[in-house]
């Protein structure tokens, strides 16, 4: 069974060298392809870092935004089940093993739950409410996966969203009742945003931006907020 994992990257060097690394480590004893999809405004020297990677297929996408470049990935992609990775997020060592299992127990959906690169009660609070289902669960920091027949039951991402992309793919698994799971093996993610605002903070502005989200605001008109509320450093 083989997978492609997909990677949407946009001046990301130092962490695809990460990502990748691991994954042709991995690829090396699983069935795994690797998909590098860059953004046509890349400005730093990530196809260089792919060629230094002999398992990784680079590609430049025909267009900017996390939506078409996935989607333009998957266009590529020769695996039977596809897997959304973000180049600042850690998969877990049995990751193949364990969306091998879940598509095997016919699971056409799914995403891991995640723990944070640092270790605090509050992070911890975040993290242990990703293990279950709620209306916040499935963003893009959890590493979704979907078969291939199923991501084009879905239409692929919806490339008129340049935030909460995510959340809209998810959302039409939900109603279209398509068999998902969380994997309990995590993926670790940054805490970065966390410790340049605030625990209560972060937070605060993605419960608000979920509201705006399902209240049905435009999609730029979120990422403008988003960008206006939040200091994160690229």
């Amino acid at each position: 069974m083989l997978i492609s994992v997909i990677i949407p990257v946009y001046n990301e060097k130092e962490n695809l060298r990460k990502r990748l690394s691991f994954l042709c480590e991995q690829a090396n004893k699983f069935p795994i392809e690797i998909i590098v999809s860059n953004s046509p405004e890349t400005t730093d020297n990530s196809k260089i870092v792919c060629n230094n990677f002999d398992k990784v297929r680079y590609f430049l996408s025909d267009k900017k935004g996390r939506a078409p470049q996935m989607n333009f990935g998957a266009s590529k992609a020769k695996g039977d089940i596809l897997l959304f990775l973000h180049a600042d997020v850690k998969l877990p060592n049995d990751f193949y093993n364990q969306i091998k299992n879940a598509v095997e127990n016919n699971f056409e959906a799914g995403f891991f739950c995640f723990q944070f690169d640092k270790n605090s009660f509050l992070l911890n609070i975040n993290s242990a409410a990703t293990k279950k289902d709620g209306i916040f669960a499935g963003g893009g920091d959890q590493c979704q996966f979907f078969t291939k027949k199923t991501f084009k039951k879905l239409g692929g991402f919806n490339e008129e969203y340049c935030i909460m992309e995510d959340f809209e793919i998810i959302g039409k698994v939900r109603k279209q009742k398509i068999p998902f799971t969380i994997i309990q093996s995590p993926v670790i993610v940054s805490s970065r945003k966390y410790e340049e605002n605030s625990w209560f903070k972060v937070n605060l502005i993605n419960g608000y931006m979920f509201l705006k989200y399902k209240l049905g605001t435009p999609p730029e008109k979120l990422r403008k907020t988003y960008k206006s509320l939040l200091r994160e450093s690229v």
